[in-house]
């Protein structure tokens, strides 16, 4: 078998050994590299440099460990069950407790939040805040307007239905909204 691959012309040495290499190697490469990445348990590692001033904002991951971080795992991300929301500004980057907020308001491209004490106007859409938002419990109740429901403190009936919270705003339902929020508050 050696003496008859080797005295093959390059025609047959193509089509007996380099094709079907060709055509099982590569796709099994492909295979072999998906799987190894699937198979990768962690994936956080990105090679970002660790130094002094790299801190986990969302605290340290496990008891003990101090605020700076020593591992390419600590370096800061927001991971989905955080409770803090980042809120970026002009000149910095606020990170708020969620459950302090106590509704967004839209205003064209920009996002109004509005806490116990202060207000907090961010240059990106309500839409994009909404999305990280309502698997935490908040209701889109107008094209405008999200609201944290703690904050509730009544349904009125006027003009087809609007929600008075604790700081006595008044926050107008939309018609397609009404009995996703009435759900939502128990109704």
């Amino acid at each position: 078998m050696l003496l008859e691959l080797l005295s093959m012309n390059w025609g047959g040495f193509l089509i007996n050994i380099v094709i079907p290499l060709f055509f099982f190697g590569v796709p099994l490469t492909i295979v072999i590299l998906v799987v190894r990445r699937l198979l990768k348990k962690d994936n956080s590692n990105y090679n970002f440099p660790i130094n002094h001033y790299t801190v986990n904002v969302n605290g340290p991951n496990e008891p003990g460990k101090t605020q700076n971080a020593t591992l390419a795992t600590d370096v800061v991300f927001k991971e989905k069950g955080s409770s803090k929301i980042a809120l970026p500004q002009q000149s910095e980057i606020r990170y708020v407790e969620i459950a302090e907020i106590i509704r967004c308001e839209a205003d064209d491209n920009y996002t109004k939040f509005v806490l116990a004490g202060e207000n907090i106007l961010v240059s990106r859409s309500l839409k994009e805040y909404a999305d990280q938002l309502k698997p935490k419990g908040f209701l889109r109740t107008h094209q405008s307007h999200l609201v944290n429901p703690v904050y509730v403190k009544s349904w009125l009936k006027e003009d087809g239905g609007m929600l008075q919270l604790n700081n006595n705003d008044k926050i107008p339902v939309s018609k397609p909204n009404r009995e996703i929020v009435k759900e939502a508050l128990g109704k």
